[in-house]
C-alpha cells in the first residue's frame, strides 16, 4: 500500500515555511507545526507511526489501554511518535524493519 497527498507532494525534504501545516493533526509531527523546522524522513517515521495508532490504537490517545496489537509493536510505534525526532527511527525503512522484528518476537 502507498499513501500520498498528492496535492502536497515533494520529492525530497524540505523547510517548513508556513507554520502549522496542511493535514489532520492526529497524524501531523510537531514539527509540521513549527516553522523553519525540517520535514523529511523522520517526519513521515511519526506520519506512520500516528497511522499505526489510528487503526490500531486510540489516535491521539497513545496509552497502551488503547492499543491492540501488543507490547513489542507499542514500543516500535510508541519510538516512532516520539516528539524528540533523535528518538524517532531516521527512515521508513528503518521502522519498517524494528515493525517486522517485534512482529517476530509475538509469534515466538
Amino acid at each position: 500500500m502507498k499513501i500520498c497527498d498528492i496535492d502536497l507532494y515533494r520529492k525530497g525534504s524540505f523547510t517548513n515555511t508556513m507554520g502549522r501545516m496542511w493535514g489532520s493533526s492526529r497524524f501531523m509531527s510537531p514539527e509540521e507545526f513549527e516553522l523553519g523546522a525540517p520535514i523529511d524522513a523522520v517526519t513521515n517515521v511519526f506520519n506512520m507511526g500516528a497511522t499505526a495508532f489510528g487503526l490500531l490504537g486510540g489516535e491521539k490517545d497513545r496509552s497502551y489501554a488503547r492499543w491492540d496489537a501488543g507490547e513489542a509493536l507499542y514500543q516500535v510505534v510508541m519510538r516512532a511518535v516520539s516528539a524528540d525526532r533523535s528518538e524517532r527511527y531516521v527512515t521508513i525503512a528503518e521502522l519498517s524493519e524494528a515493525w517486522k522484528e517485534a512482529m517476530m518476537q509475538g509469534h515466538e
